[in-house]
């Protein structure tokens, strides 16, 4: 069992590489503690600037909201798959499912998780060089039993600390479209970080077809979105791409999703659209951000995007401090928990048209005519879903299907 671990803060480019602190472990609290680095201390980054008011002291966990953790670093744990993997090669090396503490996970996280954050010493294996969507495909269905300890820890090595359900890497993918190499090589000229995934073995057929034609539509109901693709292995399974936000230019950014900035589950918590929109303009001092949140609340009830929790809306953070709005991601048809939406909009989840719209706006000091014109340029572009599905392949059925959840949204 891992039990300390040195935390840093490293925004790569040439910038210098922070401490931030060191970690132990309380056994008697059974939990990790954080005390902070002297020098981190007396020149601190606003890391999570509303969980986190003072350097002084230790930092522990608040509640189980992160699991062992301080829930800025249980921000950088992987869940769903990631995690999965991080077990199930544990597990192969010989160690008991109960043994495993968040701390040995951060360790397996390392240096190369997603955004800026790094743990040391870090259980990371060598990086690899080239490797392809077969490889991935033959493995997924092997995780729970049949993959070897090496295989699963390449699988997890790639998986870069990725969160979501569904099976995906990050990796680093060439301007043709067709190589892909490992992600922790340096970054060269024609060479973009990129995160992909493909559908979950219980997911329909079409799932990735489906993300892609909304990533679309969403660029045109003005939403910001990073570059989006379909790669495809050789037995023709598609795999949804997406650049990484949080790798610019072969840099880094922190991260933080809104599950951790408030220290809370993402599972449990209660949230409104509202509350969104006050955060975002705390963290970004920038009214076009919470335009932007507005835009993409419209987008994510007029289009049946209901599993918008608190673990999909994130900011990031550059080397001076200062804090943006992550472009949207996991935008895609999705009817939610018990059929509505995570977020709230003014209080509604299962009906939320134009009336809440605008009691969210009126509260969020977004002007009645701004707040329409948002709510026309969405439904412009999602009056155009046929189109997408067609371009992108998504089957009859399905289309039809988020046709007529769509219908029924612009009718509220």
């Amino acid at each position: 069992m891992i039990d300390r671990l040195y935390v840093t803060i490293d925004f790569g480019a040439g910038a210098n590489e922070r401490p931030v602190g060191q970690m132990g472990w309380d056994g008697r609290a059974r939990h990790a503690v954080l005390e902070w680095d002297r020098t981190f201390a007396a020149a601190p980054l606003p890391i999570s600037p509303v969980h986190i008011k003072s350097q002084a002291g230790l930092l522990r966990p608040t509640s189980r909201a992160f699991g062992d953790l301080p829930a800025v670093f249980g921000d950088s744990l992987p869940d769903g798959w990631g995690k999965l993997l991080v077990d199930r090669e544990l597990q192969a090396r010989g160690v008991r499912l109960d043994e495993i503490t968040d701390m040995d996970r951060l360790a397996m996280v390392g240096t190369a998780g997603m955004g800026a954050l790094a743990y040391r010493p870090a259980q990371d294996p060598n990086p690899e060089g080239d490797f392809d969507l077969d490889w991935f495909e033959r493995l997924v269905p092997e995780v729970d039993g049949g993959a070897t300890a090496g295989e699963l820890e390449r699988l997890r090595a790639v998986a870069g600390g990725s969160q979501g359900a569904r099976p995906k890497f990050v990796a680093q993918l060439a301007a043709d479209g067709a190589r892909l190499r490992d992600h922790r090589a340096a970054l060269e000229k024609g060479w973009r970080h990129v995160l992909v995934k493909r559908r979950a073995l219980q997911d329909p057929v079409g799932t990735v077809e489906v993300e892609a034609a909304y990533a679309m539509m969403a660029r045109a109901a003005g939403i910001e979105m990073s570059w989006t693709g379909v790669l495809h292995a050789t037995s023709g399974e598609p795999f949804f791409a997406t650049e990484r936000f949080d790798r610019p230019d072969g840099g880094r950014l922190h991260m933080q999703t809104v599950a951790a900035l408030f220290a809370v589950d993402f599972r449990e918590a209660y949230l409104d659209y509202k509350e969104l929109l006050r955060l975002t303009r705390f963290m970004t001092r920038d009214a076009r951000a919470a335009e932007q949140i507005y835009r993409r609340m419209v987008f994510n009830a007029r289009t049946h995007n209901r599993d918008d929790h608190l673990k999909n809306h994130a900011f990031l953070m550059d080397a001076a401090g200062s804090w943006r709005l992550a472009p949207a991601y996991d935008v895609t048809y999705s009817s939610g928990p018990g059929g509505e939406h995570t977020l709230t909009i003014a209080d509604e989840g299962r009906r939320p048209g134009r009336e809440s719209f605008a009691a969210v706006a009126r509260e969020s000091g977004i002007s009645a005519r701004r707040a329409a014109e948002i709510v026309d340029e969405v439904d412009g572009a999602a009056a155009d879903w046929l189109e997408y599905a067609d371009a992108t392949g998504v089957p009859p059925q399905l289309r039809r299907e988020i046709s007529e959840q769509m219908e029924r949204a612009a009718g509220w």
